[in-house]
């Protein structure tokens, strides 16, 4: 009888965990635990970033890779990149799998698929198709183009990956792993919130509060410096509390870190709670009680949709991204553009999407992997 492929997933980042939880959870149990395992790589084991080692189950193994650069310089973000995949190469020298996934489109999947393409491992890329706005483009791209199995969204990126010549045999739609988390929160009890850590103000998450992720645009630092002051006049103005969570560890993250440092020492963010990371499952209870969503992170047009949160997306980083009628565009910093929409579309809700899936996309993965003949197109 033959057995499930070993699969390893690779996880970059802090982020890219809830896009896999339930990938990883689905096929722990359709194949057995030992026919999984879970890498983490650079970002997803810094505790500077959110180490997220803690949250995986106990009953999955899981290798660390201590390859994150602290510089935010162009040159370390590439080395980054190629000290991780060096690292997995060395793992799988020594343990090779079946087949390995990776995760979208963050710079240090690159090094990920690189690695795999080139000792012949099939690759499946997790959330290919889709458009933003960034050098997340590029990777995610060069990620499918590597990949042997795809699993993505929704028809709409499923004919992006056609048009850029992918056997339609090889893909087959899923849609967003992390959309089912949220569904399972909303289905179930949320998680507390009341001792989430952080510095800043003890906010009371029954009141009118809203959340800002803003992460550099790493092809304009300057629109990013005119963005992160516009957000700080925004919110030193509001009525509202803030929970605002650090960001990514992209080019330029220096800049955006020290532009909010300075305005907190200078006392000019009083209404906010700074955060690092906080358990998936949490972060999404934050999001359900939330007013509005400010920022550039795609969580604002992905799971916020399904939420029915209402966003405000902030310059150029998701532009090709599909949005629900939940998303409200900001191309320029403009602070009196920024506090009418903020004030709009926090007195709103609006109604569940499933542009990006509805629940089940856990489970359809691990379905199709487990079913694969791991095979190099």
């Amino acid at each position: 009888m033959n057995q499930p492929p070993f699969l390893d997933v690779v996880v970059t980042a802090r982020p890219s965990w809830a896009r896999v939880k339930t990938l990883c959870t689905s096929y722990a149990e359709i194949a057995g635990v030992e026919r999984i395992r879970l890498s983490l790589v650079g970002p997803a084991v810094s505790a500077r970033y959110g180490d997220i080692s803690a949250l995986v189950p106990k009953y999955i193994s899981v290798s660390s890779h201590l390859t994150l650069r602290e510089s935010d310089e162009l040159a370390s973000i590439a080395l980054s990149c190629f000290d991780g995949s060096q690292s997995l190469v060395h793992q799988w020298s020594s343990s090779r799998p079946d087949c390995v996934l990776v995760v979208a489109d963050r710079s240090e999947t690159l090094g990920v698929s690189s690695a795999a393409a080139l000792m012949q491992i099939p690759l499946i890329h997790l959330q290919g198709g889709e458009v933003s706005g960034s050098i997340d483009d590029k990777v995610r791209d060069a990620n499918s183009k590597l990949a042997d199995l795809h699993l993505t969204t929704n028809y709409e990126t499923r004919k992006y990956l056609e048009d850029i010549g992918e056997d339609p045999q090889l893909i087959h739609i899923v849609g967003c792993p992390s959309i089912d988390l949220v569904n399972q929160v909303m289905s179930g009890e949320m998680m507390p919130v009341d001792k989430l850590g952080g510095v800043g103000e003890d906010i009371d998450f029954e009141s009118r509060f809203g959340i800002i992720m803003f992460h550099p645009d790493t092809h304009n630092l300057e629109m990013t410096y005119s963005w992160i002051q516009t957000i700080i006049e925004a919110v030193e103005s509001s009525s509202m509390s803030w929970v605002w969570f650090w960001p990514n560890p992209d080019h330029g993250t220096n800049l955006t870190s020290k532009l909010i440092r300075v305005a907190r020492e200078h006392g000019r963010l009083k209404n906010v709670k700074f955060l690092i990371n906080v358990p998936p499952e949490r972060f999404i209870t934050l999001a359900i009680k939330a007013a509005v969503i400010i920022g550039n992170s795609s969580f604002g047009i992905r799971e916020a949709a399904f939420i029915g949160l209402p966003a405000i997306n902030l310059g150029a980083r998701q532009k090709g991204r599909q949005r629900a009628a939940n998303v409200l565009d900001l191309e320029e910093p403009n602070l009196e553009k920024l506090n009418i929409g903020v004030e709009m579309q926090s007195s709103m809700r609006y109604p569940q999407s499933n542009i990006y899936g509805n629940g089940s996309a856990g489970h359809n993965s691990a379905t199709v992997i487990s079913a694969w003949k791991p095979k190099i197109k």
